[in-house]
């Protein structure tokens, strides 16, 4: 039997840690009824526990979605739940920064599943729900998602397509009351920064980190706007728009012994810079 709808129900992924679970805590506030979706059960307790210690509503649901199976049997447990769904988050994902050919293939074919075929998988098993609910879906992107990425280019290309699949979307269903955004943040910051190595932060991507306060303000302001993609911090805008107005020589890498680089954006140092695997930002 479907639960009588009596508040906001939102599914979001990646919730045990990071923006997710800040956005859940955020959203939990407001009164929407959070579906807590990651790996880590553990850690999804320990979040639930603490929005209903602050007088919110929330259900825990594990899963893996680097599991071909996952969107599935994540979409089946809401549903065995009753739990009329009219918000979806897509925000789990993670990367690898160093040479393509050092990335193992598990973990390459890892981030093509969470970060593309699971979201487009979720996103798909809902949408008669959102329709239905005139709701929200929201895709967690990234400011790399708007040129090259050399040393991160599977995780650039995940978000390119994260990018396009919204906008995509946000032109189909915005006549039908469906709204659907990507945000699109640079670099966060959360431990995974120093986790990478020393040299890290003085690389030109993570010379200017965002809190995690600042990005969930704007996926709440993505999410109550009309507008289907959302850049955050004004360095992030400025990029995001001279970048594709750039003639397509100028996207080519200038290279020396021991630099790719592209003007823009990226200045990864292949010297400087170890070659971890991290959580998506």
């Amino acid at each position: 039997m479907t639960m009588r709808k009596t508040q906001r129900i939102a599914v979001i992924t990646g919730a045990s840690s990071g923006i997710g679970e800040a956005l859940a805590r955020a959203m939990a506030a407001r009164g929407t009824h959070v579906v807590l979706a990651a790996r880590s059960t553990e850690r999804l307790d320990e979040v639930a526990q603490a929005i209903r210690r602050a007088g919110g509503v929330a259900t825990v649901v594990p899963c893996d979605l680097s599991r071909p199976d996952a969107a599935q049997r994540l979409y089946d447990d809401v549903t065995r739940l009753g739990l009329e769904v009219d918000t979806l988050v897509n925000n789990a994902g993670f990367g690898y920064h160093g040479p393509f050919e050092s990335e193992a293939l598990e973990h390459l074919s890892g981030q093509l599943q969470v970060n593309m075929v699971a979201l487009a998988e979720l996103t798909r098993l809902f949408v008669p729900s959102l329709l239905l609910h005139r709701g929200t879906v929201l895709n967690i992107a990234s400011t790399i998602a708007f040129q090259p990425a050399p040393f991160m280019s599977v995780y650039g290309a995940t978000k390119a397509f994260v990018l396009s699949f919204s906008e995509a979307l946000w032109a189909e269903y915005h006549d039908r009351g469906l709204h659907v955004a990507a945000l699109c943040p640079g670099p966060v910051e959360t431990p995974f920064i120093d986790a990478a190595g020393p040299e890290v932060r003085g690389t030109a991507v993570f010379k200017h980190t965002l809190s995690i306060d600042q990005v969930v303000r704007e996926c709440l302001e993505a999410m109550a706007s009309a507008r289907p993609t959302r850049v955050v911090g004004w360095r992030n805008r400025l990029l995001s728009q001279v970048w594709p107005s750039f003639p397509a020589r100028a996207h080519r890498p200038h290279r020396s012994s021991n630099d790719v680089r592209f003007p823009m954006l990226i200045g990864y140092r292949r010297s400087a810079v170890k070659p971890p695997f991290f959580p998506a930002v």
